[in-house]
């Protein structure tokens, strides 16, 4: 008996060894899960949250590189600029629009503005067709006052685009004419003047030097309430031998605001120190040719 009973016992000793062994062995597998999912867990906590910090302090401080961040809106630029190649200025302005208004943090913002504004005054002045643009017929005992006024545009429009150099027209010319409903945003703190076609962006100038009275303060909204030309110390009309050459200035209904040029030269009016907004000269020129009396414009913080 005592032989049969150490025996059995043996036997139940033996057959639980496997099962034991099991047993740690699954112990084990379970602690190395629970490592690796901590380890699993503590990477991905690092890549998203904890490394861009690091990175981000870092380079507040100085300590870091600069970051490379895709610029999302070159593609669009490069695209525009492969239209301009091959003369699609239409669809080349549109992609650079398209840009400015869904990507105004691309490095090529800048630049993308400043071709649309060419591109822009390109389509104005020549015989591209475009919306609102139309060829106007010479009727007898017509003048250019005339047919600009009819026409909701300026003298300077009609002669800059239809490439005339004096105030004389015929019966039966035919001349390009288009309504400038153009309003102007003049903003002091950008030091810039940014021409609108209503609502979208057309041409933007830099301010170079201002002078505005000391009670002025933005936001002022008026509009253009005279074109001025001047020769000399004198001012003169379209029909003047030197009108296209002469020193011009643009008068608002606010006191004391006004487009003028950087440098008139001698054919200033004869101020020293002139009130306005000053812009480059042939910035000026452009303005003068594309607004009108009454169009707006608005002084905004």
């Amino acid at each position: 008996m005592t032989s049969s009973g150490a025996g059995c016992s043996e036997a139940r000793r033996s057959s639980t060894r496997p099962a034991m062994a099991r047993f740690k062995f699954l112990l084990a597998f379970l602690a190395l899960l629970v490592c690796g999912g901590g380890v699993a867990g503590a990477y991905v906590y690092w890549k998203k949250f904890a490394q861009p910090e690091w990175v981000v302090n870092r380079h507040i401080s100085g300590k870091g590189g600069a970051l490379d961040r895709p610029d999302l809106g070159k593609r669009h630029f490069d695209a525009a600029l492969a239209l301009l190649r091959k003369g699609e200025l239409i669809s080349a302005r549109d992609r650079l629009l398209y840009l400015m208004r869904y990507f105004p943090e691309s490095a090529t913002c800048a630049e993308a503005k400043r071709i649309v504004g060419e591109v822009n005054l390109d389509l104005l002045l020549s015989r591209i067709p475009i919306p609102g643009k139309i060829d106007h017929k010479v009727r007898r005992g017509e003048a250019l006052v005339t047919i600009a006024g009819r026409n909701q545009t300026t003298i300077d429009y009609i002669m800059r685009a239809n490439g005339k150099t004096s105030e004389f027209i015929f019966p039966d010319e035919v001349l390009t004419v288009y309504p400038l409903n153009f309003r102007v945003e003049i903003d002091l703190k950008a030091g810039t003047v940014t021409v609108f076609d209503g609502d979208a962006f057309f041409k933007e100038y830099a301010i170079l030097d201002r002078n505005l009275p000391a009670d002025m303060r933005a936001p002022v909204a008026t509009t253009v309430s005279e074109r001025v030309a001047w020769r000399g110390d004198e001012p003169v009309n379209f029909t003047h031998p030197g009108y296209m050459g002469c020193a011009k200035w643009i008068r608002t209904g606010k006191i004391g605001l006004f487009l003028r040029q950087a440098d008139p030269g001698r054919d200033g009016g004869g101020e020293s120190r002139p009130f306005g907004v000053m812009v480059a000269n042939p910035d000026l020129e452009e303005l003068y040719t594309i607004l009108r009396v009454g169009s707006k414009v608005d002084l905004v913080k």
